[in-house]
């Protein structure tokens, strides 16, 4: 048993045919972002850039290569099939209902409030 992002889980499993299978319960659902600092240069091609990146219809196409669920809700429902595979990918992603029952959300604030004394605590049981 171990945990790796889904993608290459799915990778390894329905490309390369490989005896091992992915257990989606309590899954840790990341979130990214992007951050347009104000007064940056070049602001209008950055955000035309970001509305290009983000398009629902684009994100949607990224489950043709890759199993990682489409950032936005309303790509969901336009997940086709693999490029090369020709399966359905609509049930590979950890967005799909099926998987997504039960979450944990990556908590940001407790991490940042703990890692620094964590570390510190893996680092002298690591030593010992």
């Amino acid at each position: 048993m171990g945990s790796t992002y889904n993608g290459r889980l799915f990778s390894v499993i329905e490309e390369e045919k490989q005896p091992i299978a992915m257990m989606w319960d309590w899954q840790v659902f990341d979130l990214d972002g992007w951050i347009v600092p104000v007064g940056g240069p070049h602001r209008d091609l950055v955000m035309k850039y970001l509305y290009f990146a983000t398009d629902t219809q684009r994100l949607a196409d990224q489950a043709k290569y890759i199993s990682y669920g489409p950032a936005r809700k309303s790509s969901a429902p336009l997940v086709g099939k693999h490029a090369t595979l020709g399966i359905d990918m609509a049930p590979h992603m950890p967005t799909a209902p099926e998987n997504a029952k039960n979450t944990l959300l990556y908590n940001y604030e407790w991490w940042a409030d703990n890692q620094d004394d964590l570390t510190e605590r893996f680092n002298a049981w690591l030593a010992q």
